[in-house]
């Protein structure tokens, strides 16, 4: 195990000052600075695509030009360039497959910045919202198929990329690869957040200026350790795929050592410095709330909820619609009532008469189900706007949201009040029927260029939610809301990252977020940060 353990740091050694691979490694973390730094602008560019292609030819070279330094051959850089041209179909389809296999995991950072930018049909992203658990799980089980069949397999494609390996490595010796790779990664999320901490106990002591300075100098080690953690991976997994030869330590000038550790910290300054003074962040925004209840006060959907919440003066009161058995709408969210009136039914079972005398219970409170014209009526005279999302089913009648749309869109527009829903048809209908109404649509996850799905405003789901969606909707001159954080830290978090609203449980919690200094929450800059490469 201990001549092991010296053959890894050989390895280490070898792949990150060996000959020709500095210069390598140094123009690697410029192209990564630099499409970091151009990710940040919403849309495609002509330098932003010219920098992936670079990015892509140079990590064919880089690759190719490890192993063969691992297994002794050590050419010079032509020499791989020609291996590289000779097998540029074959490269150009391996790189694709590692960015896909690696989009999961945050590419590296760049995964939000490069699907903020993919353009997908509208319907797709429709069938890909209202199926996601089965998509979800189609996708989930190719992706281990892929995974695994690259774990087994993938060292006998690499040898066709460089030829002269004799011993491609075995799924054994990948998969010990992998295990140092994750040992690493996680080493360096435990620093990373141990400076998040740091920020988060002492930045509210410091004065603006010294909370920011903080700020950027743990940004600025988090991405070294970040780049450090990245080469060293990297250069594990190919001497892994080389068959783990035994490598001498080469011999390299303290320069060229030098010239990588500079051009990291230059890259991590540029980084950090963008990532401090970026826009949007901190900004002003609506507090929603969510179902229309406030800390437990009240069952979700129902007329207490939302006398009690009106009484704080939310932005809009969010809340939820399901058409009925004699198609009138019912307030309710869940398309069974078994959870919160223990009836195995569902709303379009029942005529709205028959749901209104149904007892729903939630937080030891109980009220009645109430319909939809009734909770408009109270919401008016409370003097409350609304955020009313359309539940949609297979059971709907033909025509519901274009319906729905005639009956009472000038009447929300009028009491600037909003519609939203996950059913990207009933978006563009109401929009039609009522152009004057906000109407937006509800991301369950965000995958896609928002420009696909033109909306007023978006509901994006916030575990996947980024700066760049936020910025994409609003160069579109849309709002971007987020749903659902609850926690102090989660609120703190959206609110940094500049989102135009908050939909959430708990509203007297996130009035209390949004009225701190920004300046005591540089954390949460961190911590999308670190959250941006997972």
């Amino acid at each position: 195990m201990r001549l092991w353990i010296k053959d890894v740091k050989c390895a280490w050694a070898a792949g990150v000052r060996g000959t020709n691979l500095v210069v390598g490694w140094c123009l690697a973390v410029l192209l990564f600075a630099g499409l970091r730094l151009l990710g940040e602008v919403p849309g495609w560019s002509v330098a932003g695509f010219s920098l992936i292609l670079l990015t892509l030819v140079l990590s064919a070279w880089q690759l190719t030009q490890m192993a063969l330094t691992f297994i002794g051959r050590r050419p010079a850089a032509w020499q791989s360039w020609q291996l590289v041209w000779r097998n540029k179909g074959t490269w150009l389809l391996v790189e694709l497959g590692l960015i896909l296999l690696t989009l999961p995991l945050g590419l590296w950072g760049l995964s939000s910045r490069l699907l903020v930018r993919l353009p997908v049909p509208a319907a797709w992203v429709n069938f890909v919202g209202l199926h996601r658990r089965s998509v979800g799980i189609v996708v989930a089980l190719i992706y281990v198929i892929v995974a695994g069949y690259c774990l087994l397999w993938g060292p006998r494609h690499f040898r066709r990329l460089t030829p002269q390996i004799q011993h491609p490595g075995t799924a054994r010796q990948i998969l010990a690869a992998l295990v140092i790779s994750g040992g690493l990664y996680v080493s360096w999320l435990l620093v990373a957040e141990g400076l998040v901490g740091l920020n988060w106990w002492w930045g509210p002591q410091l004065s603006a200026t010294a909370a920011q300075l903080l700020a950027w100098l743990s940004l600025s080690l988090i991405l070294v350790g970040l780049l450090i953690a990245a080469l060293l991976s990297m250069t594990t997994l190919v001497w892994s795929w080389c068959g783990q030869p035994a490598v001498p330590r080469p011999e390299t000038s303290r320069r060229q050592t030098g010239a990588l550790i500079g051009v990291m910290i230059f890259a991590a300054a540029c980084i950090s410095t963008q990532t401090v003074y970026q826009t949007p962040q901190f900004s002003q925004m609506a507090l929603i709330s969510h179902r229309g209840v406030d800390h437990g006060h009240g069952v979700q959907n129902t007329l207490g909820a939302l006398r009690y919440v009106s009484r704080q003066h939310p932005a809009y009161v969010e809340m939820d619609l399901h058409e009925t058995k004699d198609h009138q709408w019912v307030v309710l969210h869940d398309e069974n009532l078994a959870a919160l009136a223990g009836r195995n039914v569902t709303p379009h079972s029942l005529t709205l008469a028959q749901l209104e005398r149904l007892t729903v219970h939630e937080n030891g409170y109980h009220d009645r189900l109430v319909g939809w014209s009734t909770y408009l009526r109270t919401a008016e005279r409370l003097h409350q706007p609304l955020l009313v999302e359309i539940k949609t089913t297979a059971t709907d009648s033909k025509g519901m949201a274009a319906r729905f749309a005639r009956q009472y869109g000038a009447r929300l527009a009028a009491d600037h009040s909003a519609v939203h829903s996950l059913d990207y048809r009933v978006v563009t209908q109401v929009k039609r029927t009522v152009p004057e109404l906000r109407v937006g649509y509800i991301t369950p996850f965000n995958w896609v260029s928002p420009a696909s799905i033109p909306a007023d405003f978006y509901s994006f789901q916030r575990i996947s939610v980024s700066q760049q969606f936020i910025q994409a909707a609003h160069q579109m001159g849309a709002q971007a809301y987020l749903w659902t954080p609850n926690s102090r830290a989660a609120m703190t978090r959206m609110w940094a990252l500049g989102s135009d609203g908050q939909i959430t449980n708990e509203l007297t919690r996130l009035r209390d977020v949004a009225n701190q200094r920004p300046a005591a929450n540089w954390w949460a800059v961190l911590q999308n940060f670190v959250f941006s490469y997972l």
